[in-house]
């Protein structure tokens, strides 16, 4: 008889969170011999995850609440689990952690893990955040074992009363799947590839790119970015802002903002692409102004590609920047103090190479992926191990 290979299912949404939250980790599963299927909802995703041997199946969820759209995901993932049996359930992303964690339970499969990866509802007020705060609670109590991806993350939802103490593991120095060291790397291609961006997008040779990278909304802190540009740009003629992202409807930016960034001619907008590596490449500084954020992985794919980064002093930016070392941290929605911070980056080409070279030292030592993964594996064997 052939020796059981334990079943793992992740639950995630929507379908791009099977390449960009796991992308490698699917091989290193297979590798230490678990059968995997990934659920999410419809997407091309799916025939690129197929492709490296991993199982999906897709199930329609709704980023935002929709009550009878949400009951009837449940209803299906509910089915799923019930009628395709695995060793451990592993949810994360909002919405897909919710409704996956009570179809587990439903289901009754007793194995399971929440990777917590933000607060979305940080900004919420009033009934709206006790309402999100009941949620996690549930979610959270439901779990075995509860992965926030930064340790401050972990001490907040144990302060709020929202997780015991006892479940919760941060691995590592923390962030959800840790750096490609491979794929965000300085090397001949990406550099020519970051090249030619730049000569597309009319940046000379001794111009100084700023790249901010993420969704163009206000809890991003993109007000405030294209703001600060706005009044860099009048002094310092050799600068240009970058924004890779797409708009995000729910959370609109200010007319005006929306307005310098059609019409002003040092500021370039693309659409997100899958592969970021050699817009990196091309960029001589990252700003990150968010609001709020579970790690901040962004931030160490910039200083995996030796890029000195300036973020704000939020959650989670407070871990993946090294302040002072490998990058600048602001206060929250401060023009003028973003404005400063970019100004004495541009203005010191020294200060900018050490932050980056400091900053791809601390990736290669404390985020390489398969730390995350080694992690991870190890709260699987402990929770396959109890009886």
């Amino acid at each position: 008889m052939s020796e059981h290979r334990p079943r793992l299912c992740f639950i995630v949404n929507p379908s791009i969170g099977l390449l960009v939250l796991f992308r490698k980790q699917w091989s290193y599963w297979l590798r230490q011999g678990y059968e995997v299927v990934g659920v999410a909802g419809p997407g091309p995703e799916h025939e690129i995850v197929r492709e490296m041997g991993v199982k999906t199946h897709i199930i329609p969820m709704e980023r935002y609440p929709s009550p009878l759209k949400d009951l009837l995901s449940l209803m299906r993932l509910f089915w799923f689990l019930l009628w395709h049996r695995f060793d451990i359930v592993h949810v994360s992303t909002p919405k897909a952690g919710f409704l996956g964690a009570i179809a587990a339970r439903l289901s009754g499969h007793k194995r399971l893990i929440y990777t917590l990866r933000g607060q979305p509802y940080a900004q919420m007020t009033g009934w709206r955040r006790r309402l999100m705060n009941a949620c996690e609670w549930l979610v959270c109590n439901l779990s075995c074992k509860v992965i926030p991806i930064c340790h401050e993350l972990g001490r907040a939802v144990v302060r709020d009363g929202l997780c015991p103490a006892r479940k919760v593991h941060v691995i590592g120095s923390g962030s959800s799947n840790g750096i490609d060291l491979d794929r965000f790397t300085r090397n001949e291609k990406n550099i020519r590839i970051g090249l030619e961006f730049r000569g597309k997008l009319g940046i000379g040779e001794g111009d100084l790119l700023i790249l901010f990278v993420g969704w163009l909304r206000r809890e991003k802190g993109t007000n405030e970015l294209v703001r600060s540009f706005a009044l860099l740009a009048k002094k310092h003629l050799n600068s240009h802002l970058l924004l890779l992202g797409n708009y995000e409807p729910s959370d609109p930016l200010d007319a005006e903002v929306v307005s310098l960034i059609e019409n002003h001619e040092r500021i370039h907008h693309m659409p997100w692409r899958p592969e970021p590596a050699p817009i990196y490449a091309a960029a001589d500084i990252l700003a990150f102004p968010s609001w709020r954020e579970g790690f901040g992985n962004v931030v160490l794919e910039a200083s995996a590609m030796e890029l000195p980064v300036i973020a704000t002093r939020v959650m989670g930016c407070r871990e993946s920047v090294e302040e002072g070392v490998t990058g600048l941290l602001v206060p929250r929605s401060d023009v003028k103090a973003l404005k400063d911070g970019l100004e004495r980056l541009l203005n010191d080409a020294a200060l900018r190479e050490e932050l980056g070279k400091k900053g791809r030292q601390r990736v290669e030592r404390e985020f390489r992926q398969e730390i995350i993964w080694e992690g991870i594996l190890k709260q699987y064997k402990e929770l396959l191990s109890e009886k």
